[in-house]
């Protein structure tokens, strides 16, 4: 359709457009997306809050979903997150938080300015305790390591 139009205004196949016929000449060429990801530029960090690095890991999914699916794989009682500390003022928490995957418990070393966030460090200690995921992988968040297990 567009073609047929240019040509009625005298234009031909192989010329460019503008004034002195010196415009492209190929046409734009369109890259469709197919995956459902979003638009992240490469290179960009695929979860950011604040300063607060969140680690995504087996696949792309979220620690805590990462551990329900692994509990649930081995045919264990969901993950219990146990809030064990919240201090500070109230615009300025802070919160930690333990987890109970089958009998035994799992809990971050140090405290986070959310809850959501703390319940990620969490079932990461937990994941990296059962050996779900690498403990030295690249990440830049705090250092996590397992709490006791009884």
């Amino acid at each position: 359709m567009g073609e047929l139009l240019m040509r009625k205004m005298g234009w031909r196949a192989g010329e460019g457009l503008g004034k002195h016929r010196e415009g492209t000449v190929e046409p734009i060429v369109i890259d469709f997306k197919t995956d459902r990801k979003g638009l992240v530029a490469e290179g960009e960090k695929t979860q950011k809050s604040g300063n607060l690095v969140v680690m995504k890991d087996l696949l792309g999914k979220h620690p805590v979903s990462a551990l329900m699916e692994l509990c649930n794989k081995k045919k264990w009682a969901q993950p219990e997150f146990v809030m064990v500390l919240h201090t500070g003022p109230d615009h300025r928490k802070n919160f930690l938080f333990k987890v109970v995957v089958n009998g035994c418990d799992y809990q971050p070393q140090t405290a986070s300015p959310n809850k959501k966030h703390a319940k990620a460090m969490a079932a990461t200690v937990a994941l990296q305790a059962m050996g779900e995921v690498a403990g030295d992988g690249v990440h830049s968040g705090p250092v996590f390591t397992a709490a006791t297990s009884t």
